[in-house]
């Protein structure tokens, strides 16, 4: 089980080493212990809803997973689902911003 407090501190690692501008769709299944990022998706979709059909699609049955995707200049959000729930959260693309 991840949080999305983990999976954002996960994610500003990887925009601090890479950036931000380029920042792609990310998925976590942490059961699996996998993560993969989906590229090619063009700037004037729904990013929210692709990202979201995307993590779907690549769950296996109901599995945990935790996909963020980028929503601003400064910010990205995650949208967990556990247990057939969903929650989510907006976060800071840098700790101190």
């Amino acid at each position: 089980m991840a949080t999305l407090e983990q999976f954002a501190e996960i994610t500003r690692n990887v925009i601090a080493s890479e950036g931000f501008d380029d920042y792609l769709p990310t998925v976590l299944y942490p059961n699996r212990k996998s993560l993969a990022a989906l590229e090619g998706v063009p700037s004037t979709v729904n990013l929210e809803a692709i990202a979201l059909a995307w993590a779907t699609k690549g769950a296996i049955g109901g599995e945990e997973f935790l996909v963020a995707f980028k929503i601003s200049e400064s910010s990205f959000k995650i949208i967990r689902r556990h247990v057939g729930c969903f929650e989510e959260g907006v976060f800071n693309a840098t700790a101190n911003a």
